[in-house]
Order: C-alpha cells, then sequence, then structure tokens
C-alpha cells in the first residue's frame, strides 16, 4: 500500500510544475522523537495532536497507540524514560527554528496516563494573577539505574537579573519530595554542571564564573570535595563527563593538549590524564552514550554524524544494522536486555524513520516514518565539502545542489548559521536547505571559524573577528562556489538568522561586489548595542560581562574597531535589496537592532522590506508566521536572482 501511494504522489509530482509549499517543509513531524522504555515493552513517542506536540505511547507487541497527554496551548518538547513506568517531559513552545523553545516545565507521569505530577514550573505553568520576578525551574541532569522513581535535578533561578545555577536535587517524580544534594558544595557560579554516580551520588562539580572554569571532585558521599582545576574559559582545557566503570577514575573530554577533544580517562588521586579512550581526526569529542550509568560508546559530528563503541556487541550490532539500511546515519537505543533496539535512521534527503529490532528473533521493522509526506527521491542530496580560506584556514561547509539541476552556473543562496559559537551546521535533512533547493537554488552552508567541535584552532580563529576573519571565510565560499563553476557569480544571495543576519549585512556592506540581495532574519547589527544593552536576556550574564571582551570586543577599548563593523554604520555601502524579519518579542536579539538599520538604510535612500511578527522571539515559531517569511523569501529571490 505504501508502494502505491508513493508512487501515485510521484507521478502527481511529475505532473505539475509547482514546487511543495512551505508547509510541507517546515510543519511539525509526525513522530518528532521515539524512545523506548527500559524493559523493551513500551515506546514512548512525540507527535501532533490538535496541533499541538503530545506525548504518546505505543505497545510494542500490539504497535496500538495511546495518548498520555492532551495539550492544547504547549507542546511536548523533551521525553525520558525514568522507569519501565514512569515518564518525564518537559513542556514548552515548539517550532522548526531551534534558537529556543520556550516554557520549561517538567511533569512526571505513568505510560497509562495516570498519577502524573509537576515536578516544576515554567514560563507557562506561572501564575498570571500578578507579576513573578523569580522563577525556579528543574533541568534533567540524569536518570538513575533500575525501576526507581528517582531522578536527579538542577535547579535554575531565573531573575530580572538574569539566570544563575541553584541547587542540586534527587527527586521523587511521584511524591515530588526533594531531597538536597547541594549543600556543601564547595563553589558557586551563573553556570553549573554536575557529574552525578550511579548511586545518585555528585562527584563532579564544574562551575562557570567571572570568566573561568573550575572543577572540583570528590572520591565519595563523606570524601572532602577538591579543587582539581581552574582555567579560562577562553583556552584549551578539560570536562569531566562521566565517573568510570571502577568508580575511581573520571572519563572526561580534553583538549588541553590536542586541537581535537579526546575522550580520556582521568585519575583524580594523581590529577593525571591516561589513557585515550576515543579520538577523531576531523572534530571533537565531547558526547559518551550511556547504558545503566556506564559509558559504552561515543557519538560525534564530522562530515557526517557516527557512532563508536567500547562494548563489542553494539559495535556489531552497530555495522550490522548500518548494512541494513545504508547512507543513513542510524542511532540505536535499547532495552536494559538488549532483546529489543530501537533504531532512529537519518540522512540529507530524509527526515528518517524509526525501526525496532527484534535481537532475539533477528528481525527489523519499520515502525513510522517521521515526516510521511516527504519524499526522499525528489529532495536534494547535501555534500559535505572544505574550501581554503585565505589565510589557509580549511572550512568545512555543506553543498546542496537543487535535484533536478547540473552543478553548473546555478543562482546560489549562502546561508550563514547563527551562535556563531555553535557546533553549526550538520549533514542531515535541512528544511531550509531542501525549501531553497526545491526552488532552483543551490545552498552553501559554511562552518566559518568560530563553529564548535572543530577543534581549538578552529574556534580560537574568531576571537575578535566579527566582520573580518570570520566574514571573509564566507566570502572564501561564495568564491569558491564560483571558481567551481556551482554558482553564477552575478546571481548570489546572502541569508542568515541572529549571527547568520549580522553575516548577511556585513556581506552586502564588505563585499557588495560578491551579492545581489540579501536577507537578514532577527540578525544583530550594531555590534555596540550588542555588548551594552541592558534589556536583552544575556544582559547580566558573565558570558556578556567577561568571555565576549575577548571573543567579539571592548566596549571601550575597541569601539572603533567595533563601529567599523557595525552595518548600521555602513549602510551607505549596501547597494543591494535587503529583506529584513524580526520578531516583535524577541529578548535575544531586540528589535532595536531592525530597526536602526532600517532607519540607517532609509536614510541612505534605500527601501528595504520590512516584515515584523508581533509576539514572537528570536525565531518565528506561528506556522501563518513561517508561512509570511518563507513566502516573502521566495518572492524577493526570484526578483533578485
Amino acid at each position: 500500500m505504501r508502494t502505491l501511494v508513493a508512487a501515485f504522489l510521484l507521478i502527481a509530482g511529475a505532473a505539475t510544475a509547482e514546487p511543495p509549499g512551505v508547509e510541507h517543509f517546515f510543519q511539525l513531524p509526525r513522530f518528532a522523537r521515539m524512545t523506548l522504555s527500559p524493559d523493551g515493552a513500551t515506546i514512548a513517542a512525540l507527535a501532533p495532536v490538535a496541533g499541538r506536540q503530545n506525548l504518546l505511547v505505543l505497545d510494542v507487541k500490539t504497535r496500538k497507540p495511546a495518548p498520555v497527554t492532551g495539550y492544547t496551548t504547549r507542546d511536548i518538547v523533551e521525553v525520558h524514560w525514568v522507569s519501565s513506568k514512569r515518564l518525564l517531559v518537559r513542556t514548552g513552545t515548539l517550532g522548526t527554528q531551534s534558537f529556543e523553545a520556550r516554557g520549561g516545565g517538567l511533569f512526571a507521569i505513568d505510560r497509562d496516563a495516570s498519577d502524573g505530577r509537576m515536578i516544576s514550573e515554567g514560563s507557562d505553568e506561572r501564575s498570571t494573577a500578578g507579576v513573578r520576578f523569580v522563577g525556579r525551574p528543574l533541568f534533567l541532569v540524569r536518570t538513575l539505574p533500575g525501576e526507581t522513581d528517582d531522578i536527579i535535578a538542577q535547579e535554575v533561578v531565573y531573575s530580572l537579573e538574569g539566570a544563575r545555577s541553584g541547587n542540586l536535587f534527587r527527586v521523587n517524580t511521584r511524591t515530588g519530595r526533594r531531597a538536597s544534594l547541594g549543600l556543601g558544595k564547595p563553589d558557586s557560579g551563573e553556570g553549573e554542571s554536575w557529574v552525578v554516580d550511579n548511586q545518585g551520588v555528585p562527584r563532579v562539580l564544574v562551575v562557570f564564573s567571572r570568566g573561568k572554569v573550575r572543577i572540583h571532585y570528590r572520591a565519595g558521599l563523606d570524601a572532602p570535595w577538591q579543587k582539581l582545576d581552574e582555567y579560562s574559559q577562553t583556552l584549551p582545557g578539560w570536562v569531566p563527563l562521566a565517573v568510570a566503570e571502577d568508580d575511581k577514575s573520571l572519563l572526561v573530554s580534553d583538549n588541553r593538549s590536542r586541537d581535537k577533544a579526546a575522550i580520556v580517562r582521568y585519575d583524580p588521586s594523581t590529577r593525571t590524564f591516561g589513557e585515550v579512550l576515543a579520538e577523531h581526526p576531523q572534530v571533537d569529542l565531547r558526547e559518551l552514550i550511556g547504558e545503566e550509568g556506564r559509558a559504552v560508546g561515543v557519538a560525534f559530528e564530522a562530515d557526517r554524524g557516527g557512532f563508536a563503541w567500547f562494548d563489542a556487541e553494539l559495535a556489531r550490532l552497530q555495522r550490522n544494522i548500518d548494512a541494513a539500511l545504508p547512507d543513513m546515519v542510524n542511532r540505536l537505543s535499547w532495552s536494559r536486555d538488549r532483546t529489543m533496539v530501537l533504531v532512529d535512521s537519518r540522512s540529507d534527503t530524509s527526515p528518517g524513520a524509526f525501526f525496532l529490532l527484534d535481537a532475539k528473533a533477528g528481525k527489523m521493522e519499520w515502525l513510522v516514518d517521521r515526516a510521511p509526506w516527504i519524499e526522499p527521491k525528489r529532495m536534494a542530496p547535501m555534500r559535505p565539502v572544505r574550501y581554503a580560506a585565505r589565510d589557509g584556514m580549511q572550512i568545512p561547509a555543506y553543498l546542496t545542489l537543487p535535484a533536478s539541476a547540473t552543478a553548473k552556473d546555478l543562482p546560489l543562496v549562502v546561508v550563514v548559521h547563527g551562535g556563531p559559537w555553535i557546533d553549526g551546521d550538520s549533514w542531515g535533512f535541512d528544511p531550509e536547505a531542501q525549501f531553497l533547493a526545491s526552488r532552483g537554488y543551490a545552498v552553501l552552508q559554511p562552518n566559518f571559524r568560530g563553529t564548535t567541535h572543530y577543534g581549538w584552532k578552529h574556534f580560537a580563529a574568531s576571537f575578535g573577528q566579527w566582520g573580518l576573519a570570520m566574514q571573509d571565510d564566507i566570502s572564501d565560499g561564495v568564491k569558491w562556489a564560483v571558481n567551481q563553476g556551482i554558482a553564477d557569480p552575478k546571481r548570489v544571495c546572502i541569508y542568515g538568522a541572529s549571527y547568520g543576519g549580522y553575516a548577511t549585512m556585513m556581506g552586502l556592506a564588505k563585499t557588495p561586489e560578491l551579492f545581489r540581495c540579501g536577507i537578514n532574519y532577527v540578525g544583530v547589527t550594531d555590534v555596540n548595542l550588542f555588548l551594552t544593552a541592558t534589556w536583552a536576556d544575556y544582559a547580566q550574564s558573565d558570558f556578556i560581562k567577561y568571555a565576549v571582551k575577548e571573543l567579539v570586543g571592548d566596549a571601550g577599548r575597541d569601539a572603533e574597531r567595533l563601529k567599523a563593523n557595525s552595518p548600521v554604520e555602513l549602510a551607505a555601502r549596501i547597494k543591494a535589496p535587503v529583506l529584513m524579519a524580526y520578531g516583535g518579542a524577541d529578548m535575544r536579539v531586540p528589535i532595536e537592532h531592525g530597526t536602526r538599520m532600517r532607519s540607517a538604510l532609509e536614510r541612505a535612500g534605500a527601501k528595504p522590506i520590512w516584515i515584523l511578527a508581533e509576539g514572537e522571539g528570536h525565531g518565528f515559531r506561528e506556522m501563518k508566521n513561517q508561512k509570511m517569511f518563507y513566502e516573502a523569501m521566495e518572492k524577493f529571490l526570484a526578483e533578485h536572482i
């Protein structure tokens, strides 16, 4: 039946020249996530119900789904199994942009939808009777082995002064009772992270404060805390990830003496780094995969995502599944006895599907497609590429070409990611890239210097380089695409959100010969305002007080450089058409960045297209606003390239 339906859709698609609409690419997936219970009997799934993402469960034997939640004004954005019977979920407000998920209430509920309890409130759960200046939501640190109802959770205190870390608790998700684990902690700061062992004992505290990282350790519940290290956040260092199986050593991500962070065994008693357990030539390793509190593998995001296993049985299982589902990134999760394995399988042309393997029977079955309306054969392949920047640094990037086009003299859209100090773009199904490719555009997504997880040199080369070397990396990508014969030099547009919006405006001002148009989505336009705004959500943070002075610059000391690299000061240089879109309730990049830029362009004689979505924040979430933005983008690009 699925084959007949797919064939009909292909025939219908061939009969029309119209590409799919905005909703085709940007609507919520049918199933966003699936996770297998520890006993292997039940699968928890996140799926839209009445327009909101809710929780349902599927019985593994019968495959019958049953709803667990029925929210109509918010979404479930996270789900975790606490035990084989009990689930933990977090609420929020979803959209296709991943800048943030608003909300944050934490709830526990049994898989039969009984015994629900609010563990901590988020913004959606706060009283509207009066003004609430302080919120104390909890965030999951870890679940515990076995069939306990307890979790370990970290409190974060939000106030008008910003956010700071609060207490650490062991929480019973059935009664709501909390036991403080953070009393007597040796240090505190705006940011804190904990490593908690399988007995629920906090063993490591990492504090991020005043531009420094401080690492503390204790050998057990009654052992004294000792400070292991302190280093600057803008220098290479190490971060503990887990307590090793011997209950004495630590598994850490370390790049003190290497460019790419590796997984290394660390002995706290001698303060020495020992065996290298895993390393990768392209990227940092920072994510361990656990099983009942034991590290069994590592995940990484190189040209394509992948997994390496310390466990021979899991390594064999991964090889077999990769052979059965080739050209996909296949992420595995499994029951406690490893008899049932859930496979989350994705690719560049497919949002993915879920499969269930019965290891005893040796049989793997398809469960559901994440977004069944997407036809992979009609999508555009994404290719990992690398090109040399003008100073010789290799820039990783992804190139997506229209599915039916030859790679020759195409109109090109350069899509610049936000952050900028985030992991950036990765190989997989990208709705924006696919939307643009479906309209006939080549898409280049550069992971310019500063993009994290490509090693320390790649990161540190971005310090103080807003509008300078970071911008050159993007321009050099355009020149590479032109020299390769991929892009028509007369038909190139630049687009980005947040920092990417800044890079869009700087590209138009700094290299007007490269770009025929630019699309700035919720972008920074005034670097001094970015550093000094008191009404942004980061204004009181340690980041803006300390690290940003080295990463971007000091508003006083570097005033001339910052002014020279602020698009709002360079409006007279911008001759290409501009589309700008902002959210009226954006607290990350306040709308003043947009209004100042619009006024500066108008004073220079330009007429930018202006989109304002009242009530939206840092990225549009309501489908009507997403549709408005992407349809405006489509029209704008069609007119100019």
